[in-house]
């Protein structure tokens, strides 16, 4: 899976596989994978979650664009973008965009593709609050529902991986609104 996202980050991983233990589907969800489907299946189910999957993508695309376009980047806190916009550096952080890495005063961070979309958004611009809604639909791609808790934990654990650099409390939360990133 590792080496489909480091060619292609926005492909969809949709894993076929006889294992049905509950441990085996999350760990490979937590790895990266889209979507789980157990044998022996359905072709027509198959077909669907793929078709679901791509869709999902193209609107993530469309969302990327628009927020790009809506959300024009401050420049403060960051030191900066280089190599045409690949690299991002922002305090301690340096963000390769086109790798889609992570790295804290030279060391990686491992990053499933949902957590990394939401660095990305946000060191792309500092200081700016993104609410719950705003950021659910710029990394997820789809309309916001009702209130629920994704965007949180997603962020909790986006933290939580952050937290061995002492760089997690760069991600702040902006009570009753969302989160912004501040140095």
């Amino acid at each position: 899976m590792a080496l489909i996202r480091a060619s292609d980050a926005t492909m969809p991983i949709i894993v076929v596989s006889a294992r049905t233990a509950p441990a085996d589907k999350i760990d490979l969800l937590k790895l990266g994978a889209d979507d789980y489907l157990t044998k022996p299946f359905d072709l027509e189910e198959l077909t669907a979650r793929i078709g679901v999957q791509l869709r999902h993508r193209q609107a993530r695309a469309q969302a990327r664009k628009a927020g790009e376009a809506a959300a024009a980047p401050t420049g403060e806190g960051a030191s900066g973008a280089a190599e045409g916009g690949r690299l991002l550096r922002v305090g301690r952080w340096q963000v390769d965009r086109a790798a889609r890495t992570l790295e804290v005063d030279g060391q990686d961070v491992a990053l499933t593709r949902t957590e990394f979309n939401i660095l990305e958004l946000l060191a792309s611009h500092p200081k700016r609050v993104f609410t719950k809604q705003e950021l659910f639909e710029l990394v997820w791609g789809e309309p916001y529902a009702t209130e629920d808790s994704t965007v949180n934990v997603h962020v909790s654990n986006l933290r939580h991986k952050l937290r061995p650099s002492g760089t997690d409390a760069y991600i702040q939360t902006v009570w009753g609104l969302g989160f912004k990133l501040a140095l």
